[in-house]
């Protein structure tokens, strides 16, 4: 008989909690991350990467963030890139970003800066990093079907500024067409069973 992976105890509330705070394909194709707490505090994020994005040198461009937040390797291996302005670093497009997520109007270009790679950092399962908002940074998977968690502090950056991405030199623009799809209950479900394999447990009545 087949194993069939135990399916996690929730509320109906608690599933579309779930579905309204998460996104498939969030700022890459094969980048999903279920949002499992949101409040003015802390936000609770488990991101999955697997397929296509676990190949490339760099899952998103280079960029700093709204908030300040931690992270930790649940599953997998991943590197995490930092960079700082430098005049006699490479030359990269800058472009503010507002996020259509808020309400805004996603890149707008600004100009050439440069950026030199400080410092990378490796993390196998159960390594942690923090990150500062005005930490400049992109992250690399080291294994396919990688899982991070993230808890994200409250914004440092107000809603309405603009934070920052660059792109080297010659590379396309960043495009956010065919991304921030939603989740389906059965594909919340699945994503939860992963994590119930995994021993975590720090949402209080999802698991078992």
């Amino acid at each position: 008989m087949p194993y069939k992976r135990k399916a996690p105890e929730m509320t109906e509330e608690q599933m579309q909690a779930i579905i309204a705070n998460s996104y498939r394909n969030f700022h890459a194709k094969g980048l999903d991350y279920i949002c499992l707490e949101r409040t003015e505090n802390v936000t609770l994020k488990i991101y999955f990467l697997d397929g296509d994005v676990s190949k490339i040198p760099e899952v998103v461009n280079p960029h700093d963030h709204r908030y300040p937040f931690g992270t930790t390797v649940l599953a997998g291996a991943m590197a995490d890139h930092r960079f700082v302005r430098d005049d006699a670093g490479e030359v990269f497009t800058a472009f503010d970003y507002m996020t259509p997520l808020n309400g805004g109007d996603g890149f707008t270009f600004r100009g050439e800066e440069r950026l030199r790679l400080e410092e990378t950092t490796q993390l196998a399962k159960h390594g942690r990093l923090r990150t500062s908002a005005e930490h400049v940074h992109t992250i690399q998977m080291l294994q396919d079907q990688t899982i991070l968690c993230l808890v994200q502090h409250p914004d440092t950056v107000p809603l309405e500024k603009p934070t920052s991405t660059w792109v080297r030199s010659g590379s396309p623009a960043p495009d956010t067409s065919g991304l921030y799809d939603r989740f389906t209950e059965d594909q919340v479900i699945d994503r939860l069973r992963t994590l119930h394999e995994l021993g975590f447990a720090a949402y209080p009545g999802v698991f078992a």
